[in-house]
């Protein structure tokens, strides 16, 4: 009586395990295109790492833009490796889905303008062509948008004469000028979306000569929208690049 009782309970829990292993391995996830649009990704990557970089040692003079972006190339590349080994470990679908939505909010930040331009935006549409292989919805995580991430950076380069205000609404950034010439020549881009609801807005002066601030942080009242302040005392126009950060 006690050994049938034995193996029944052996294979009772024989049984479970299996069940348990089946439900595992139902939440992996298996494409073969997946795997052609990410080892595409990594050729891109290591490109880019390649044009960065012998950009710089080229150049004499670099401005910080032309730092950040080969930086961020190199953070690229070695994140999409990363993924690889995600893959090659065969990892949740969820997992992946949050890999994904990382490797989105890299190439968000990519510089819009420069030479290398056309390869940031070939490696900005793999990225969305990972992601919806993977099923994100608009490279967010599974856990859906929520009214913005809670914390993201916006980034501007351009000229400023004498006063300009950054405007900043969701993924959009609207420049005014108040006084002085106006320059339609200035870029900037997003790691998020800044997020309907109440956060903590700063901002970082990168380069310029003058002064730079926060005017209005965002709440309901305004409809969630930022208000950065730029004057600039000099003679003349001046480049400025500034960091919007948000949590």
């Amino acid at each position: 009586m006690k050994k049938t009782i034995f193996f029944t309970l052996c294979s009772i829990l024989v049984f479970a395990l299996s069940a348990a292993a089946q439900i595992d391995e139902s939440n992996r996830y298996s494409s073969s295109r997946l795997n052609t649009l990410v080892d595409q990704l990594k050729r891109q990557s290591v490109d880019l790492v390649d044009r960065t970089s012998e950009d710089l040692r080229r150049n004499q003079s670099n401005t910080r833009a032309d730092i950040e972006a080969a930086f961020l190339a190199q953070q690229l590349d070695a994140s999409v490796g990363f993924f690889q080994d995600f893959m090659r470990d065969g990892r949740r679908a969820s997992e992946l889905r949050d890999a994904g939505a990382i490797l989105t909010d890299l190439a968000r930040r990519a510089p819009n303008y420069g030479t290398n331009s056309n390869l940031w935006r070939d490696v900005q549409r793999t990225v969305t062509d990972v992601n919806r292989e993977l099923g994100n919805s608009g490279g967010n995580n599974g856990g859906g948008n929520n009214g913005g991430a809670s914390s993201g950076s916006a980034f501007w380069r351009g000229m400023v004469d004498n006063e300009v205000q950054l405007v900043i609404r969701d993924r959009n950034l609207e420049v005014r000028t108040i006084a002085g010439t106006p320059y339609d020549n200035g870029t900037s881009s997003f790691t998020a979306s800044m997020p309907t609801r109440n956060v903590n807005v700063s901002v970082i002066k990168n380069a310029g000569r003058g002064n730079v601030r926060i005017i209005q942080q965002p709440n309901r009242s305004n409809d969630y929208t930022t208000i950065v302040q730029i004057i600039d005392s000099g003679s003349g126009a001046k480049e400025y690049q500034v960091e919007v950060n948000w949590r």
